[in-house]
């Protein structure tokens, strides 16, 4: 029962008309929450963000910049105001840390009210409502029809609604078609008492009384009728109809009184002692349903009862308006309670298993009825009903704890993931490094720089003694597993010092050490600081409250569930990668046009790290492995693209990342993350629409890595900006003013003009001759040409603005690489511009000649989204890496 009063329905109502509003005002609020979060930083550890315990990062920590609470791409050595927005600049320290970590004090997590959980490895519950009415089961239905034609003079039952039994009669019909084979039959008999018996057996007479006889039980009448025809020699006026099965009288067609022709429906009857309900499934839930599951229902008739029933039947077809597949539900109705035509409301809670397999613990071993579910058995057989043998229950898209052969699935609580598409950010809490851990280190060293031998070797014992007391280790398995790899290094070197034979013997093993204690730092943090690290990782299905994890976690270790989003605005405050700036340097506050905001000036730009030969040449054979991946999405064989998705993530887990240190080390371990979720994704990818989809991800995080690192690609070369004719030139210009006319269309939300624009660039496109072209330039333009075609035929067979849009996306790559490689032969500026929030966060560029800033991916409802909009320097001469063109 609603208990709802008035006022909450004007409340609810008000809710359903602004959600839109209150969820960006919402988001307004979780980034003030951040900037409140951090002056309570910046006043606790007097002005400077207190420091994080992991990798080392070149920057010292406590260099204080100013930055702006809505622009955190603004990045200032003194205070001011914002150039965007006009607000004040607050001040923030550079951390050190990873790329996604931040560190607090113990009363700056009270104050954000962080709580976390545990990833779990379970079986979750989902649950599926449905909605839905009572129906007829068509295979319990009986219909009275007029085995002969006649006139109705009675009706036992005259009207619907009326209960009748197996055998009761309904329908007194006179028919003169069976008056005569009445008499048929009587004068059969009267014949066969005057024949005279003869013994011939050369002739066998015709019996013509047991053919009058099955005439007449072809016209309806049962043997008992016909043996009293007999026996009163008389033929019978009327024919009795009876019930051929019992039921509710649920159609009454004819009147007493009526003729009646061969084969008219009289009454129909229904058997109610079992229905079928007809239910509604979101084609978003087909995933979790299966035949043969139980499913509960209830309804308004009955507050607080539960009917049960088994789905029999999934319907093969969707329905295009309601994005809906019909379910039928077998249900027991003994008691008549549920009425045809009620609405109902179910539910359908599947188990869930690894890779989001749906599980019934129930069905383990047993056998079911393909026709009727009810059936189960727990041996083979054939289906009481109809015969048809029995099937195991895995045939039927089941899978069990003793089939499945698997663990239980990875799991986080729903509220722990910043949800991105098929991809989200959790964060993680580093375990608590052990006690003793940094005291005991500084102590040996103290000890090993004295240079006395028995100290050295006693502190070495001492040290070695300490590695293995459990009650100072980690709190949690996960940090067990994690700490005791560390430890078992440590113990090997603390057993090689008390080996030594002088101090300076000694002095490599603390070196040793150290390496080891630094990167236990990268998972570990001390008990009075929390740390908490961002993660991106591939989602599985949602399962109830529950995100199923494909990649990016491990068991035991500890998720944000309460207080992630005011981690998130901390996090890209510090102009670190979040959810709303994947790539860092901020960008919460959007470029609102009119200004193009200069490239900012990174830390490490410029950087080229002196990266260990080995690690350089596992980059090459990465590298070989994207060709891969990329030969194969140019052929469109999925197979392959999947197969070669699994080669790139072998040859990516080949790579040592723990030869680099400083911010190399930082920079890989951001991008292994990054590229292992890429190659999980598109190992599992259905439709090569998908598979082109993660391949751009792919390129990109391969890019960015490539320049971060300052590496190349195998060759150890730079492609430069290739030398054409101006006329090759100018007919790549008739393209790029054509995308621009695209461009603008949807910005405008102009279907109509996109189409017309998308047709003539298809005709620019053709018109590019690519005559007078060398040999390099021809192969480069060739691959691109076949590149462009494809994404040109893709927006001309759109529909609608959202497909355009889609297809608009890799089109602007293309368009961007064009315009570095070769040129569109004039001096006018070209403008690459980002929105963060395109295609469910992923993010997307576009060009444009100028930086007034007009999103073709949401036209009005975002027309100003932008958080880079830069100049695209296409000088000659300039290089870049190779693999830009893929």
């Amino acid at each position: 029962m609603n208990n709802t009063g008035p006022t909450e329905n004007r409340a609810a109502n008000f809710i359903s008309r602004h959600r839109g509003k209150l969820f960006a005002g919402q988001a307004v609020l979780f980034l003030l929450a951040g900037m409140l979060i951090a002056g309570a930083f910046s006043r606790s550890t007097g002005g400077k963000f207190p420091d994080s315990p992991a990798a080392s990062v070149t920057v010292p920590a406590g260099e204080t910049l100013w930055t702006c609470s809505m622009h955190p791409q603004i990045r200032q050595p003194k205070p001011g105001k914002c150039p965007i927005c006009g607000m004040d600049l607050i001040p923030i320290t550079k951390t050190a840390g990873g790329m996604r970590t931040v560190a607090m004090s113990a009363e700056s997590r009270a104050l954000m009210q962080i709580a976390t959980t545990p990833v779990e490895r379970r079986y979750v519950t989902h649950e599926i409502p449905m909605v839905g009415r009572v129906d007829y089961d068509e295979t319990r239905l009986g219909y009275i029809t007029a085995w002969v034609p006649g006139r109705l003079d009675r009706l036992f039952v005259d009207y619907t609604g009326l209960e009748v039994k197996q055998g009761d009669h309904l329908v007194s019909i006179y028919s003169e078609q069976l008056y005569s084979a009445q008499e048929e039959l009587i004068q059969a008999l009267k014949n066969q008492s005057d024949r005279p018996s003869t013994t011939t057996t050369l002739i066998r007479p015709i019996d013509l009384v047991e053919s009058a006889r099955e005439k007449l039980r072809l016209l309806g009448l049962k043997d008992e009728q016909i043996t009293k025809i007999e026996q009163s020699n008389a033929p019978e006026e009327h024919l009795i109809i009876y019930a051929p099965l019992g039921g509710v009288v649920i159609e009454k067609l004819k009147q007493a009184g009526e003729r009646v022709q061969l084969g008219e429906r009289i009454y129909t009857i229904a058997d109610l002692n079992q229905v079928w309900v007809h239910l509604d499934v979101y084609e978003s839930d087909l995933q979790w349903v299966r035949y043969g599951q139980d499913v509960v229902i209830t309804t308004d008739a009955y507050p607080g009862d539960e009917f049960r029933g088994r789905i029999a039947f999934i319907q093969p077809v969707l329905n295009d308006k309601t994005r809906t597949v019909k379910v039928r539900v077998n249900v027991p109705n003994l008691d008549g309670r549920l009425k045809p035509e009620m609405f109902v409301h179910a539910v359908v809670r599947p188990q869930v298993a690894a890779g989001g397999k749906v599980m019934d613990p129930s069905l383990v071993g047993k056998w079911l009825s393909p026709m009727h579910p009810e059936i189960v058995r727990d041996e083979p057989g054939d289906c009481p009903i109809c015969g048809m043998p029995l099937v195991r229950a895995e045939t039927l898209g089941f899978v069990t704890p003793i089939s499945d052969g698997q663990r239980p699935p990875l799991v986080v609580p729903y509220s722990a993931a910043l949800v991105t598409g098929n991809r989200a950010i959790v964060y993680v809490q580093l375990p608590n490094m052990p006690s003793f851990a940094e005291p005991a280190f500084q102590t040996l060293s103290t000890v090993v720089q004295g240079g006395d031998m028995q100290k050295i070797r006693g502190a070495f014992i001492t040290y070695a003694n300490m590695l293995d007391r459990p009650q100072d280790q980690p709190g949690t398995d996960y940090a067990h597993r994690v700490w005791n790899q560390y430890a078992d290094n440590l113990s090997q070197q603390a057993l090689a010092g008390q080996r030594v034979k002088s101090a300076k013997g000694a002095e490599p093993i603390i070196v040793e050490i150290e390496a080891v204690m630094s990167a236990a730092r990268e998972q570990f943090a001390p008990a009075e600081r929390p740390t908490f690290e961002g993660r991106e990782i591939v989602l599985g299905p949602r399962a109830g409250d529950y995100y199923l994890v494909r990649n990016g976690l491990f068991e035991g270790e500890m998720v944000v569930t309460q207080g992630n989003f005011k981690i998130d605005a901390e996090i890209q405050i510090q102009a670190k990668p979040s959810m709303m700036t994947p790539e860092g340097g901020g960008g919460g506050g959007h470029n609102h046009g009119g200004t193009a905001a200069k490239k900012k000036n990174d830390e490490h730009a410029g950087h080229v790290a002196a990266l260990p030969a080995t690690f350089t040449q596992q980059l090459r054979t990465l590298d070989e492995a994207f060709d891969q991946v990329f030969n194969a999405i140019q052929q469109q064989d999925l197979t392959k693209v999947t197969a070669m998705f699994r080669q790139f993530a072998q040859s990516l887990g080949a790579v040592d990342g723990s030869t680099l240190s400083g911010h190399p080390r930082m920079v890989w371990k951001e991008f292994a993350m990054l590229l292992g979720n890429d190659a999980v994704e598109g190992a599992d990818v259905q439709q090569m629409a998908n598979a082109d989809r993660v391949f751009l991800l792919l390129k990109g995080h391969m890019r960015r890595m490539r320049e971060q690192l300052g590496v190349r690609n195998q060759e150890s070369s730079q492609i430069e900006r290739l030398a054409v004719s101006p006329g090759f030139q100018s007919e790549l210009n008739q393209v790029w003013q054509q995308y621009l006319l695209v461009g603008q269309a949807l910005a405008g939300d102009n279907l109509s003009d996109a189409t017309n624009a998308v047709a003539t660039l298809q005709t620019s496109l053709s018109g590019v001759s690519g005559e007078g072209l060398d040999e390099r330039s021809e192969k480069e333009w060739s691959t691109e040409y076949a590149n462009l075609i494809k994404l040109v035929e893709r927006l001309k067979a759109a529909k609608d603005l959202q497909t355009l849009r889609s297809a608009f996306w890799p089109l602007s790559q293309e368009i961007g690489l064009l315009a570095r490689v070769f040129g569109f032969g004039n001096d006018s500026p070209i403008y690459e511009l980002h929105c963060p929030m395109a295609f469910q966060g992923k993010g997307a560029v576009w060009y444009q000649p100028d930086d007034q800033v007009r999103n073709p991916y949401f036209g009005s409802t975002m027309l100003k989204c932008a958080d880079r909009v830069e100049e695209l320097s296409v000088e000659s001469g300039e290089s870049r890496a190779p693999h830009t063109r893929h």
